[in-house]
């Protein structure tokens, strides 16, 4: 019978921040596997067959190896090489975080599976154009679902009051058939198995007299209101929503992938302007700001993404692909640019819903943040509400039809690499996946 979703437990010691996570294997066989978010300063050392977090005060509190799946440190931690030593033994991939919550960077243990097979492949499919075009713009694609999937999900909810346990739809994953000819670089256990939903953009007829990716002017007439207290910001919003969806009819004709990487762009630029529609409250939100983030929603879309970031990272590592070689975003040193791929996807799913349930939910607070001269950012506290609401999201759960059990967000990314891979050795063509709900 399917496995029943997992409530997420925080535990809080007094200089770190524990969220848990179930992680279930396929059959009978189930393994207790957890994230550790350390939060302030201490150290993380290895004695004996245990990882212990210790705190300024001398405190320690282990974590068995066994129940490690990763390691996220926020805080001043001290390590040592034995430690590290020990975390690749046991396959543990360990990220680090700067004080404000931008990832740093990563211990990414020896790949432990390894496909030269696969890797020629991918290599292959990066250096041909048509190639990685095809993938690319698939990418694309799917990122662009997910952001009107946002727009439209929280278009229907205006006026409507928000919850802070209100729960969102669920639905089924579809999968392709089993092919039987898997070769050796690709896994064979139903977790391989493609999770795809079909999901099609309605075209839009363009009028050939204005800039295709314009939102469109406002109609003549007053707007009707419906249950919106706002009729003029419901016009807006919609313009808005009209504008990606043009530019998303438009990712089929691009033929490189700087061109992509530009609708993608203008994608991003129209959704962003659509959240000031969106958010619930005295939240200022205008633009995009990164490095460092001006205001509140613009420091936790940043710390979210980095969080997300490395969790597509953690996800790679457990399966055959070499996380450098990317295809939409250009391969570079000092990243692993095929997790900033597959993060494109899900970066509105995980990351900015977390965002808008906190903000419109009144969870997170302007006590929640601390401002200096360097930006905006979420001080412990916040971080502890921000990190327990994305662990969740990662937790939650949907049916896959034929695994016949639920499958959490975070194995959906891992889904999405097995998906890859399948296409990468010419067993099935690529689709990104598409959220139904």
């Amino acid at each position: 019978s399917p496995t029943k979703p997992v409530s997420l437990k925080i535990q809080t010691f007094s200089s770190l921040l524990l969220p848990w996570r179930t992680w279930r294997l396929g059959g009978s066989n189930k393994k207790m596997s957890r994230n550790y978010y350390v939060l302030k300063n201490g150290r993380v050392r290895r004695e004996n067959n245990t990882v212990y977090i210790e705190n300024a005060d001398g405190k320690k509190t282990p974590l068995p190896v066994e129940n490690i799946e990763s390691l996220y440190l926020y805080g001043e931690i001290d390590i040592n090489t034995r430690l590290l030593n020990f975390l690749a033994q046991k396959r543990i991939t360990l990220h680090v975080f700067n004080y404000y919550g931008f990832y740093s960077g990563s211990f990414y243990p020896r790949d432990y599976l390894h496909s030269g097979f696969l890797l020629v492949r991918q290599a292959e499919h990066y250096g041909t154009e048509p190639k990685r075009v095809a993938l690319a713009k698939e990418f694309v694609q799917g990122a662009a679902h997910s952001l009107l999937r946002n727009v439209l999900y929280y278009e229907r909810r205006r006026g409507k009051p928000a919850t802070a346990n209100e729960t969102e739809p669920t639905g089924e994953v579809g999968i392709y058939p089993e092919d039987a000819r898997l070769p050796p670089a690709v896994p064979r256990d139903a977790d391989a198995e493609s999770a795809v939903d079909a999901a099609v953009f309605v075209p839009l007829a363009e009028d050939e007299n204005t800039d295709p990716f314009a939102p469109p002017p406002p109609e003549d007439g007053p707007d009707d209101p419906g249950a919106d207290e706002t009729p003029e910001s419901a016009a807006e919003l919609s313009r808005i929503r009209l504008s990606m969806e043009k530019l998303s009819d438009a990712i089929d004709q691009q033929g490189t992938v700087a061109s992509l990487m530009g609708i993608e762009g203008k994608l991003r630029q129209r959704y962003f302007a659509a959240w000031e529609h969106l958010l619930v409250g005295d939240w200022t939100f205008s633009r995009r700001v990164r490095r460092p983030p001006d205001n509140e929603v613009n420091s936790l879309i940043s710390f979210g993404n980095g969080l997300l970031y490395s969790v597509c990272l953690a996800e790679i590592y457990r399966t055959q692909l070499t996380p450098t070689i990317s295809f939409l975003h250009e391969p570079g040193v000092k990243r692993f640019s095929l997790a900033l791929d597959l993060s494109e996807i899900f970066k509105p799913l995980i990351v900015d819903r977390a965002i808008f349930r906190l903000l419109n939910t009144g969870q997170l607070k302007k006590s929640h943040f601390d401002r200096d001269t360097n930006g905006c950012f979420l001080n412990d506290d916040g971080k502890t509400l921000f990190i327990g609401e994305i662990q969740k999201k990662l937790d939650t759960t949907v049916k896959h039809r034929r695994l016949n059990r639920s499958v959490t967000y975070r194995h959906l990314i891992r889904l999405e690499c097995y998906k890859l891979i399948r296409h990468l050795t010419g067993l099935e063509t690529y689709k990104a996946f598409r959220a139904w709900w």
